[in-house]
């Protein structure tokens, strides 16, 4: 089997998040349980609502606005002569193995992606890498 990697834009996964059916859900039952006969305390669990983000939401858009930031998906094992393969290519400035099939990347505001990219494709799906153990997700 050769080996591929298709490429996503963070973005695009943050928004799909964002817009899921189970996120409306979540929502939907959260407005629910608002009691709808008293409208001042209606109006200030709506305002409470406006402001929930998940815990991790400013660090997301914190990243998204230093980095162009990308998720590589695999159909081969990441393994750890991978992830220090990645860390050697230039422009990468922020790497993290999500799982055995997946990472994100972090590039820097003056390097293309489509550079980065190639060099990527070109270091890690050639031949010669060994698949060895596969590394866990990184903190």
């Amino acid at each position: 089997m050769s080996r591929k990697i298709g490429w996503q834009k963070y973005e695009d996964v943050i928004q799909s998040e964002m817009y899921s059916p189970m996120a409306s859900i979540l929502f939907d039952d959260l407005a629910s349980e608002v009691d709808s006969d008293e409208y001042e305390e209606e109006q200030e669990i709506q305002d409470q609502e406006a402001l929930f983000l998940p815990k991790n939401f400013y660090e997301t858009i914190s990243l998204m606005s230093r980095f162009d930031c990308w998720i590589g998906h695999t159909n081969f094992n990441i393994t750890n002569s991978i992830k220090n393969k990645l860390n050697e290519v230039d422009g990468i400035e922020v790497l993290n193995v999500m799982s055995r099939y997946r990472f994100f990347i972090g590039i820097g505001k003056m390097f293309k992606f489509s550079d980065i990219r190639k060099n990527i494709e070109k270091t890690i799906t050639s031949k010669g890498e060994t698949l060895g153990n596969s590394i866990e997700e990184s903190s």
